[in-house]
């Protein structure tokens, strides 16, 4: 278990645990045979992934810095409304075109935000910087 928390340290630790959690959402609808549960998985993976990674651009930008500190979180308030809509438009087309179990793509997106948050919180927690 420690290999798999060292493999997960760093930036790269909060989108592997998704895609990694996508994939068995993918796998669990396929083995209960589900249809279109696979696909809302993919659906709610990418949503997750993107929704989050565009979030850490404006932190990205200010790099730490004080004095740009109030630019990235305009930024990040604009982008947040933006990326709002973008995933109500995704969820709006996946609903309409009927290929998608919405279910189980609800479900798989509120696990996803979980391992996100919940893996990002465990990163913070093992590292020694402090917020």
């Amino acid at each position: 278990m420690s290999e798999v928390l060292r493999r997960l340290d760093g930036p790269r630790g909060a989108p592997i645990a998704v895609l990694l959690a996508g994939a068995l959402s993918a796998l669990a609808g396929v083995l209960l045979g589900r249809e279109g549960a696979p696909l809302g998985a993919a659906l709610a993976t990418v949503v997750v992934l993107v929704f989050f990674w565009t979030g850490a651009l404006p932190v990205l930008l200010v790099g730490g810095e004080t004095s740009r500190a109030a630019i990235g979180f305009f930024i990040l308030l604009m982008t947040y409304a933006l990326r709002l809509v973008a995933v109500l438009l995704a969820l709006a087309l996946a609903e309409a075109s009927g290929a998608v179990d919405t279910r189980w793509l609800a479900i798989t997106l509120i696990a996803l935000t979980m391992v996100w948050t919940g893996t990002q919180v465990a990163l913070v927690g093992r590292s020694r910087a402090t917020l």
